[in-house]
């Protein structure tokens, strides 16, 4: 791959202090003592601190969009005196009760309740979790049960003791542990389940002193004042080198975790999986109530806090919740949660404290656009303001043009997809159909239009072999931007799937961020290729073929998914290959990703990745063989290395006020590519001129014989010759980089 040189100025993490921010709006408001709550928690406490601890287990969720459900525990009167009279017993029945709430009115959809194991020495534990799919699992005592939306049980998972679960905030997996003595030591057994099904998905043995916070299958853990951090392809490595964490720290996406610093100076500090401090949030003399809440998509989250209280063990002067977008100077939200509570009677506990912290706030799953906060006995729903997506539609949906003139691939298996139409400049109807794939908060698509002939993924190593070049080497150098995933290990898959005709190739990716050394910067994306016949055969020849090669092979969302793994340069990456129709192959880079796409594919409905209200649209050709357009992040740009947010980093375009760009190149009617770049800044012309394109001194750059023109305010369009096969493939290369695929060399 030709060098670029890529600049080296890295920037500095930012230091914010929390201010005020614009009020939200009050939905409604649900007193749970109408359905028999008891208070906070419903024992009185002292000696019941040591047998009655899991009576604190109360809190508020989202199972849906529309559906929040408040939670606690409830303790029934034996003996037919008063409750208020009778001194409480670790032996009286308790029950675990939920009341599913309409988010729209606050109105009651079901009440439920689950009796807690007579104990003799304890309370049993009992857990409430939202799952995907609009499911939810309840654990009581030993067993966790999965539930649908419509309140019918579909698994249950028996452990071999009580529960002790902890729940991805994404939904996805729970970790059980069970500390036991063996051999004269005490050790943890780690059980991680998927919520699809509450089937295992790894186990292992470790101390039991660690007891982690985790996102999918990622896990963090304080030892000794320090955050640790391992994914399941990494050992265990130190987050906080110089930082003492005390109190709460908790994911708020897969990549970046929640911590609070102990000292003086109380601060949040949002550190990222590769150690770096993201952004620094002062909270004056306030302190963390509880663990900061992330939304599933990983896009906001939200901080209770208190003041006098966590730390003076006492209760609270005043108790806060706040909400952020991931990249956030200031709060989205600040409010003052009233103190639905009496003077006595409450507890701290590693969770929070039992009158707000556990489980009072909950972010909606799409998007957080909406809070709910649980104090006490009250429950309050809050519209944030200046919400990033809109949910001015019906649960599902799609926007209207979308409806209109895409309708979504069927959840049951056809023989092909239709082929594109051919409507000018906007995307084919086979295209519509492929957005509607990918996750909403997908930042960049690229595309490869067909028919056309699966390329060689690897052709420099068919050319060291000896192998005459492809006389189409300029096109190919495209198609394998699209079809990029297909490359791991060799090339492995595209050999499987040479000669096959391909409709229409598309990538999408988001989460772009820079690798170890050198090598291209991991992402999370997936790309999706449709072909024009039947490929079963060949699937399965490639399943069979790869088996010694393959990590493992595991359903998602119940397709069959086989995974593998590989070292480039320095990173670990990991490929995940599914053929969930007859003409289709994907291949991911993230089980995340490639979980909603394969959702998607079964059913599912959502907003569209890139909708048609973006701007970026009025400026591609989608009809041109090879186009692409990315609508840039700014809630993930602080650890995008390409992110034109946050000054100059190592390969971008800096440029606060940056929209998004598009690439248009069909070579069967010119040489010439074109790239737009959109910016809110009408002056924007000398920036890209200096910056979008920095190689002039590369070999091939000066037959690209760039030009640029302002197209509109804001909008600057270049143009490039790439009839040369040297200039093309440094086009190429800087391309996309500009796309979120950054190359260090």
């Amino acid at each position: 791959m030709l060098a670029v040189a890529l600049f080296c100025m890295q920037p500095a993490a930012s230091s914010l202090r929390v201010g005020t921010s614009k009020p939200a709006r009050l939905l409604w408001e649900v007193d749970l003592s109408n359905f028999g709550y008891q208070g906070r928690p419903p024992v009185a406490l002292s000696p019941a601190d040591v047998w009655g601890t899991w009576t604190y287990q109360q809190g508020v969720v989202f199972t849906d969009p529309k559906v929040v459900v408040a939670f606690f525990i409830v303790r029934d009167n034996p003996s037919g005196i008063a409750a208020e009279q009778r001194k409480a017993s670790v032996s009286d029945p308790y029950r675990l009760v939920a009341i599913f709430l309409n988010a729209e009115r606050g109105e009651l959809i079901k009440k439920l309740d689950w009796p807690l194991p007579i104990a003799t020495q304890f309370v049993s534990h009992a857990f409430f979790f939202p799952a995907t799919k609009r499911r939810f699992i309840v654990g009581i005592g030993d067993t966790l049960s999965l539930y649908s939306p419509d309140f019918k049980i579909l698994a249950r998972h028996s452990a071999q003791a009580e529960l002790d679960a902890i729940a991805s905030p994404a939904g996805d997996t729970i970790l059980l542990q069970d500390a036991r003595k063996i051999g004269g030591q005490w050790t943890s057994r780690f059980d991680l389940l998927d919520t699809d099904d509450l089937s295992l998905r790894e186990s292992w043995n470790d101390r039991p002193s660690v007891t982690p916070t985790l996102w999918g299958d990622e896990l963090a853990w304080n030892s000794g004042g320090s955050i640790y951090f391992k994914s399941p392809d990494t050992t265990p490595r130190k987050l906080t080198e110089g930082k003492e964490i005390c109190g709460f720290w908790s994911f708020i996406n897969k990549e970046t975790i929640a911590m609070f610093q102990c000292g003086d100076a109380r601060k949040l500090l949002l550190v990222s999986t590769e150690g770096k401090i993201v952004h620094e949030f002062d909270f004056g003399s306030e302190d963390m109530d509880g663990p900061a809440i992330g939304s599933r998509d990983g896009r906001r989250f939200a901080v209770p806090a208190d003041k006098g209280g966590y730390w003076s063990n006492g209760n609270p002067k005043k108790l806060t919740a706040r909400v952020f977008d991931l990249d956030s100077e200031k709060p989205l939200l600040t409010l003052d949660v009233p103190r639905h509570y009496n003077t006595s009677g409450d507890f701290e506990t590693p969770h929070g404290d039992t009158r707000f912290g556990w489980g009072g706030l909950a972010l909606s799953p799409d998007g957080g656009e909406l809070l709910a906060v649980k104090s006490g006995p009250i429950v309050q729903l809050y519209q944030l303001p200046e919400p990033g997506r809109s949910i001015q539609c019906s649960a599902n949906c799609d926007n209207e043009s979308d409806a209109a003139n895409s309708p979504p691939i069927e959840a049951h298996p056809a023989p092909t997809l239709p082929t594109p139409t051919s409507t000018p400049s906007a995307p084919s109807q086979l295209v519509r159909q492929v957005l509607s794939l990918l996750p909403a908060d997908t930042e960049t698509v690229t595309v490869a239009n067909g028919p056309f002939v699966m390329p060689e993924l690897k052709p420099e190593a068919d050319e060291a072999q000896g192998e005459e070049s492809d006389d189409h080497e300029v096109e190919n150098t495209f198609k394998g931007i699209a079809l990029g995933l297909f490359g791991f290990k060799e090339g492995l898959l595209g050999k499987h799937l040479k000669g096959e005709k391909i409709l229409l190739a598309v990538e999408g990716s988001r989460h772009f961020r820079s690798p170890s050394g050198l090598g291209e910067g991991p992402y999370q994306g997936c790309a999706i290729a449709v072909f024009a016949d039947d490929i079963t055969g060949r699937a399965n020849a490639f399943v069979k073929d790869s088996s010694t090669v393959a990590l493992r092979t595991e359903q998602i969302d119940g397709h069959q998914v086989t995974v593998f793994q590989e070292t480039l340069e320095e990173d670990v990456w990991t490929t995940f290959v599914a053929f969930p129709k007859p003409n289709i192959a994907l291949a991911a880079s993230s089980k995340e990703y490639l979980r909603e796409v394969l959702a998607r594919l079964n059913g599912k409905r959502g907003e569209r990745a890139l909708p048609d209200t973006l701007p970026e649209w009025k400026h591609v050709n989608a009809q041109a063989e090879f186009w692409a357009v990315r609508h840039y992040d700014k809630r993930a740009g602080a650890m995008d290395p390409t992110s034109p947010f946050g000054g100059k980093k190592t390969a971008n375009l800096p440029d606060d006020q940056a929209i998004g760009l598009t690439f248009s190149f069909d070579p069967n009617k010119s040489n010439t590519a074109t790239v737009t770049y959109l910016s809110a800044d009408e002056h924007i012309l000398q920036n890209v001129q200096k910056n979008l394109f920095p190689i002039e001194s590369e070999r091939g750059a000066k037959g690209l014989h760039i030009e640029y023109r302002l197209a509109g305010p804001g909008i600057v369009q270049g143009s490039y010759d790439l009839k040369e096969i040297e200039s093309a493939e440094l086009f190429a290369f800087v391309l996309e980089a500009l796309l979120g695929h950054a190359i260090y060399v």
